[in-house]
């Protein structure tokens, strides 16, 4: 069984090498031609590949050795040994970190290059047809990240099958005590680094899914949620709408259901596969930055209110003025046409502003299930009402949205 453990690890190993290796043989050398030069800049390949050929070179040692451990396989082979001075060096705890740290630069990198040349696309997808495991430049850059913790796995398993008074045990312990110790340096690096990579491209799907949407892909963007809602218009009518939550940005677009039928429902999914309905259709009506958005609070709900309900009794008020001039008006012996045409205009003009007036109070006295927000746009403030499917996707939206901008603004403090 240790055996077989053993050549867990020298499979595991050797696959591991092998996409190290395709990262420099089919990835970075040639970017570092001269004639390849127009690909990619020059900079942009010593960040994307920054540690990989340091990588290689320790582990093709490693590999060595492991292949050499399981070729003289015998009943007291020693596997620890091996594994303790490969996993106790500073360097290679040293190289993981640089690795890890430069992991959301490199992949950047990648995306600048992507936007810059379009023949560097065509570059990856050549490439990507050529190495032998089909794996696109994405995939084999986050292997170093996932490496790590394989061994953890397996050097726990080599010692559930050692018994203490094997000679290989002690160095099985101490093994365990090296990788650990790399684990715990790196792995505050490597979460965020594959969740930026998962954030990344559940941004780069929905990009894909909504129609006229570019550049929604920005460094350390990330999706949130998506709400099903109906816009409500001021002039009364109403359209079937999507919002996508970001943690900088507000995006609305149209939406068209392919089943037809309206089931709206609230999402906060986290997997690229089904992280927005895909069954329905997305165009972009607009995208604004968080910073520049606000909901309408009660207060200023309410304050708004007061001040249209004012309005329309202070209208009110000139419409009965107006009667009891019209009706003065008529005791007048004098020819009075031109004032009877006037008070008709002023009482039409008043009756427009009420109706509007009064139209704006109805649409603002807000169910529970409204939202309003105001946009600061460059020609001024503009005005979206949305009604969500009940009041607690509202609220629990409204929420989501609160905290986004609180943390994008102590965001934007610490800057």
């Amino acid at each position: 069984m240790r055996k077989h453990v053993t050549m867990t690890l020298l499979d595991t190993e050797q696959s591991y090498v092998e996409s190290l290796r395709t990262l420099m043989q089919g990835y970075m050398k040639p970017l570092k031609q001269p004639e390849n030069s127009v690909l990619c800049d020059p900079s942009l390949v010593d960040e994307i590949f920054d540690q990989i050929p340091e990588l290689l070179e320790h582990h093709e040692d490693f590999l060595e050795q492991v292949a050499g451990c399981v070729q003289n396989w015998h009943e007291k082979q020693k596997v620890g040994d091996i594994l303790v001075q490969s996993f106790s060096k500073d360097i290679l705890v040293n190289i993981y970190s640089a690795y890890i740290d430069n992991f959301l630069n490199a992949r950047d990198a990648v995306r600048i290059a992507k936007e810059a040349r379009p023949a560097f696309m065509k570059f990856l997808e050549q490439s990507m047809r050529e190495n032998k495991e089909k794996q696109a430049l994405s995939d084999l850059m986050i292997k170093p990240v996932q490496r790590i913790p394989r061994y953890e796995l397996l050097v726990k398993d080599l010692l559930k099958h050692t018994p203490e008074e094997h000679p290989d045990h002690p160095f099985l312990m101490e093994a365990q005590r090296s990788i650990k110790q790399v684990a715990e340096r790196i792995n505050k690096g490597m979460k965020s680094a594959e969740e930026v990579e998962r954030n990344a491209r559940i941004v780069q799907e929905i990009e894909s899914h909504i129609e006229g949407m570019e550049d929604l892909q920005a460094p350390l963007r990330k999706f949130l949620r998506q709400e099903m809602v109906v816009e409500v218009k001021a002039m009364g009518g109403k359209k079937d709408r999507s919002l996508f939550l970001f943690t900088d940005l507000l995006v609305c677009t149209t939406l068209k259901r392919k089943s037809g039928s309206l089931r709206r429902s609230s999402m906060s999914l986290y997997t690229a596969a089904s992280v927005i309905d895909t069954a329905s259709k997305y165009k972009l009506l607009w995208k604004l930055p968080l910073e520049d958005m606000d909901i309408v609070k009660g207060a200023s709900q309410s304050t708004n209110r007061e001040s249209i309900q004012k309005a329309i009794c202070r209208l009110d008020e000139d419409l009965s003025t107006l009667g009891q001039v019209s009706k003065l008006s008529e005791t007048l012996s004098f020819p009075h046409q031109s004032l009877d045409d006037v008070i008709k205009d002023l009482m039409a003009a008043i009756h427009r502003e009420l109706a509007e007036k009064q139209s704006l109070s109805f649409s603002t006295s807000f169910p529970p299930n409204k939202l309003e927000f105001t946009a600061t746009k460059a020609d001024g403030t503009e005005s979206y009402i949305f009604e969500f499917p009940n009041p607690d996707a509202r609220h629990n939206f409204e929420q989501a949205f609160d905290d986004t901008k609180k943390k994008l603004g102590n965001c934007i403090m610490q800057h």
